[in-house]
């Protein structure tokens, strides 16, 4: 007996919904992916992994370089330097949503508004600083943007063009500090060290930026990796079949995106580079003013130590960078920075590039999550109606 008519239009619909190029299509959304938040009992062990981390590194730090004469040096800080440090502030928080915003203009892909990709940064900020080598961000910022009006595949494309760009200028900027650097300026050992994350991140990034330009080919090797991996354990299977579908119901409006940027976005790529650049200048910037705030003039060899340490905590395997990003202060930093101003530096630096961010990304992920659960029980009422 065949299906009533209401339901072969529903299996009709699900099965043609990602390649129908009719009417049908443009009413159809693109597909929303779930809320990234996790489970409670992972939220805690994420925030106390961060929070015991971070402890530790600062204790560790401290023992290494104690502070002294607190007093005389937080009156250092003149309203001046704070108002300095505040306006780089809301600065870093701008170009971190203009970045996006240059690629969801309307024109290239769909609109989203400034401050709705601010708000997707702070998400990405908010996972990654409690998920283990900061994985989370990545969907908490697909997550918001795709709930603010850009498609799934155009929130993707967004987030793998910014990072090669990201890519991009650590490999070139960290080409630069490691020959402009004076010779005093780190130990030989590390020196080597950093030479050689230089040299993978300037090979990463080449590989990124061949694989967005040869997009056939990256397609059908992905391909290939899901149909290998799909023989192994069962858990390893269901990934796999759960890529595949992704890629099959995305892969035509990645392709479209793509065409989309190599017509008429290519100078808005170069744009999307220098918002970057100016991200993390930016960055770089407010740990200078502060530590010319906590112990007078600094040298600018500063800046390019700053560009090297955060290679190192882009890639760090603890959730948020914590731990690393106060034990590397340490390492790098100790031939510029006063013994009695290092651990103030790191609080400081820490609050200004991570902190505030991440309790800014808490309000829009958690009030994200009760405004999608408030749509689908509309919906459902509607339906049941």
């Amino acid at each position: 007996m065949s299906p009533p008519p209401a339901r072969r239009n529903r299996s009709l619909q699900v099965l043609t919904g990602p390649f129908d190029r009719s009417r049908e299509e443009r009413r159809v959304a693109s597909p929303q992916p779930s809320s990234p938040i996790p489970a409670r009992s992972k939220l805690i062990v994420g925030a106390l992994a961060f929070g015991g981390l971070t402890a530790l590194g600062l204790v560790a730090l401290i023992r290494w370089r104690p502070p002294s004469e607190l007093d005389s040096i937080l009156a250092r800080i003149t309203p001046g330097f704070a108002v300095a440090l505040l306006a780089l502030l809301v600065l870093d928080f701008t170009l971190g949503g203009l970045r996006y915003r240059l690629l969801l203009d309307g024109r290239v892909f769909s609109r989203v508004s400034l401050w709705h990709c601010m708000r997707a940064n702070w998400a990405n900020m908010l996972l990654g600083a409690i998920t283990p080598a900061q994985t989370g961000g990545g969907a908490a910022q697909l997550y918001v943007l795709c709930r603010r009006g850009a498609r799934l595949s155009e929130a993707i494309l967004c987030s793998l063009l910014t990072f090669v760009a990201t890519l991009l200028f650590f490999a070139l900027g960290g080409l630069a500090a490691l020959a402009l650097l004076p010779g005093e300026a780190l130990a030989r050992g590390v020196l080597i060290a950093l030479a050689i994350a230089v040299a993978a991140i300037t090979a990463l990034a080449g590989l990124f930026i061949s694989a967005v330009a040869a997009r056939r080919r990256t397609v059908r090797l992905i391909r290939r990796f899901l149909n290998l991996v799909s023989r192994r354990r069962t858990r390893v299977r269901r990934w796999a079949a759960a890529g595949r579908r992704l890629l099959s119901r995305e892969v035509e409006r990645l392709a479209a995106g793509l065409r989309a940027v190599a017509s008429r976005g290519k100078a808005t790529l170069a744009w999307v580079c220098l918002a970057t650049a100016l991200l993390y200048l930016n960055k770089y910037l407010m740990g200078y003013v502060l530590a010319a705030a906590l112990q007078g003039p600094v040298d600018l060899s500063f800046i390019g130590l700053q560009l090297l340490q955060h290679i190192v905590l882009y890639f760090s395997p603890t959730p948020g960078a914590s731990g690393i990003a106060e034990a590397s202060t340490g390492l790098l930093m100790n031939r510029v920075l006063l013994v009695e101003v290092t651990v103030l530096w790191v609080v400081g630096w820490r609050l200004l590039t991570t902190f505030f961010g991440t309790v800014l990304g808490a309000f829009v992920l958690f009030a994200e999550a009760r405004r999608h659960v408030a749509d689908v029980r509309a919906g459902e009422k509607g339906a049941a109606a």
